[in-house]
């Protein structure tokens, strides 16, 4: 495993962003299928949470790359914020002052009179009030009222970007640390699984831990690089533990991760499937995951859900990816 420009994680996250909107169809456009799947593998997670964990994987490798490539702490914080403030910043102003006043079920003038409008721009940037309701907007959707449910991940990500400078500022920044952390959360969530998770607090957890995890084993793969090698051999024997590990009885441990960093990043670096240069230019994943919950809602309101399935996410994907390019930019 080199550390290579070479490699196919533009592809791999925008996939990631598109296998969301397929599973937000489920819910948003309010269709009687189940997701298949999930059920025909025994899975122990959605796939919509399969591929937030991809993007966390990924995520720990390059912004651990970053930190330590970063001559100061600005500089390292400076290109973060670059990559998620500015097309969160207009998602959520074209959300409360052109999507708002023209769907909302109230009146325009009872619209911008409501202090939540000019709020809801503001809330997005301490990142975990960004999934913050708008007045009257989306009330009678099959999924009623959540305006852009996916930007709850983006507080935890960059949580995991300030770990990464804590422990760089702290010289603790290496292997053995992200070993430790590993194990930490691993054991937290075998401990979890004897509790009950009907209190928020533990369902909370058991939500947020496989991210953390994703993320310190993207971190771990980035301090071992140099010792990896991606052998056929290798690949389907760590294929099977991911088939094993990942199955409803055993998903509870989260060790699943680990075979799914190693299978991310044989295919990151594969020599076989080449999407090097993809979106070397224009990298469209952040903005498709960031627009297309938006735009899901916005098209079940003005169909009154009366789409094919097929059709509702085929629409999905098109109408997202021209709003994408306003977000594209470099981990």
């Amino acid at each position: 495993m080199k550390n290579t420009r070479e490699n196919n994680f533009n592809i791999i996250r925008l996939s990631a962003a598109l296998l969301v909107i397929y599973v937000h169809s489920f819910s948003i456009f309010n269709t009687t299928k189940k997701e298949p799947i999930v059920s025909f593998l025994h899975l122990g997670f959605g796939l919509g949470e399969f591929a937030v964990t991809v993007f966390f994987i990924i995520s720990g490798y390059l912004i651990t790359a970053s930190y330590i490539k970063s001559e100061t702490n600005f500089q390292y914080f400076k290109a973060r914020v670059l990559r998620i403030y500015p097309g969160l910043i207009v998602v959520m102003l074209l959300t409360a002052f052109l999507v708002g006043p023209f769907l909302t079920r109230l009146d325009i003038k009872s619209y911008f009179q409501s202090i939540e409008v000019y709020l809801y721009p503001i809330k997005g940037i301490p990142l975990f009030t960004a999934t913050s309701f708008l007045p009257g907007l989306f009330t009678e959707n099959h999924y009623p009222n959540a305006v852009n449910g996916s930007l709850w991940t983006l507080f935890w990500e960059f949580l995991c970007y300030i770990g990464v400078a804590v422990l760089g500022n702290l010289k603790i920044l290496n292997k053995l640390t992200v070993q430790l952390m590993m194990a930490c959360v691993i054991v937290t969530s075998v401990i979890l699984s004897f509790f009950s998770k009907d209190q928020f607090i533990m369902h909370s957890l058991v939500i947020v831990l496989p991210l953390f995890l994703a993320f310190f084993t993207g971190m771990l793969f980035y301090f071992i690089k140099s010792n990896i090698k991606f052998e056929i051999k290798w690949t389907c024997i760590v294929l099977i533990s991911f088939i094993i590990l990942s199955n409803e009885n055993l998903s509870f441990t989260n060790l699943y991760l680990l075979p799914l960093a190693y299978l991310v990043f044989a295919l990151s670096y594969s020599k076989h499937i080449r999407f090097y240069h993809f979106g070397s230019k224009y990298d469209i994943s952040y903005g498709t995951y960031i627009y297309a919950f938006l735009i899901q809602q916005i098209l079940y309101q003005v169909t009154e859900g009366s789409l094919p399935f097929f059709v509702n996410v085929t629409l999905s994907i098109v109408i997202t990816i021209p709003f994408a390019f306003l977000s594209y930019g470099k981990l």
